[in-house]
C-alpha cells in the first residue's frame, strides 16, 4: 500500500439479506406541534367601522354676504322714498280739497296728481319691502330670494341708468352720482348671485 492511496475503513457497512448495503438513518424528524386547544376563547365580536362624520355646511361666501347687505339697504332707500311719496300724494291730495273749494275747475287734475303719486308711492312701498326680505333670505341661502334678489337689481339698475345722462340740470352732478351708485351696487348683486349658484344648492338639499 503506498501513502497514496488512502486507508481502508476496517468497519464495513452492514449489508442487508439481499447483498446491498443498508439504507441511511433517517432524519430526525421534527418535533410536533401541539394541537391547538379547541376550548380556547372565541374571537372577538365584529366592530364595523365608524361611518365617516358629515361634513358641515359650507360657509357662507362673501360675496353673498355684500350682495344680502345691499339689498337690504338699497330696500330700506326705496321704503325711504316710497314714504316721503305717499306723504306729498297725502299733502297734494288735501290741496285738491282746498282747490275744490276755492276753484272748482282744478280740483281733478290736483286729485288726478295725488293718486299717481299714491300709486307710485305704494308701487316703490311694495318693492322697497320686497328687496328688503330677499336680501334677509339671501343671507339665510334660499334659492327663491337669490332669483328674486337678481330680478329686482336688473330692474332697478336699467331703471337708474336714465339718471346717468341728467347733467342738463342744476343738480345733474349729484343724480348723475346716485344714479352712478345704484347701478353699480344692484350689478353687483346680479354678479355676485349669479355666480353663488352652488352654495345656494347645496343649502337648499
Amino acid at each position: 500500500m503506498t501513502s497514496s492511496e488512502p486507508p481502508e475503513s476496517d468497519q464495513q457497512s452492514p449489508a442487508t439479506p439481499s447483498g446491498q448495503p443498508a439504507p441511511p438513518p433517517p432524519e430526525m424528524a421534527a418535533p410536533e406541534q401541539p394541537a391547538p386547544d379547541m376550548a380556547a376563547a372565541p374571537p372577538p365580536p365584529y366592530v364595523p367601522p365608524a361611518p365617516p362624520a358629515a361634513a358641515g355646511p359650507m360657509p357662507r361666501p362673501g360675496m353673498v354676504t355684500g350682495a344680502g347687505i345691499a339689498m337690504i339697504v338699497i330696500g330700506a332707500l326705496i321704503v325711504l322714498f316710497g314714504l316721503i311719496a305717499l306723504i306729498a300724494g297725502a299733502f297734494v291730495g288735501g290741496a285738491a280739497n282746498q282747490i275744490n273749494i276755492q276753484a272748482p275747475g282744478f280740483s281733478g287734475m290736483a286729485g288726478a296728481v295725488a293718486g299717481v303719486i299714491i300709486v307710485v308711492a305704494l308701487i316703490l312701498l311694495a318693492v322697497g319691502i320686497l328687496d328688503i326680505v330677499a336680501g334677509a333670505n339671501v343671507l339665510g341661502g334660499r334659492s327663491w330670494a337669490r332669483i328674486t334678489g337678481i330680478v329686482l337689481a336688473v330692474i332697478l339698475g336699467l331703471l337708474s341708468i336714465p339718471g346717468l345722462f341728467g347733467g342738463g340740470s342744476n343738480n345733474g352732478g349729484g343724480g348723475i352720482f346716485v344714479s352712478l351708485i345704484i347701478v353699480a351696487a344692484n350689478a353687483f348683486i346680479v354678479w355676485a348671485l349669479a355666480t353663488t349658484g352652488g352654495w345656494f344648492a347645496a343649502r337648499s338639499t
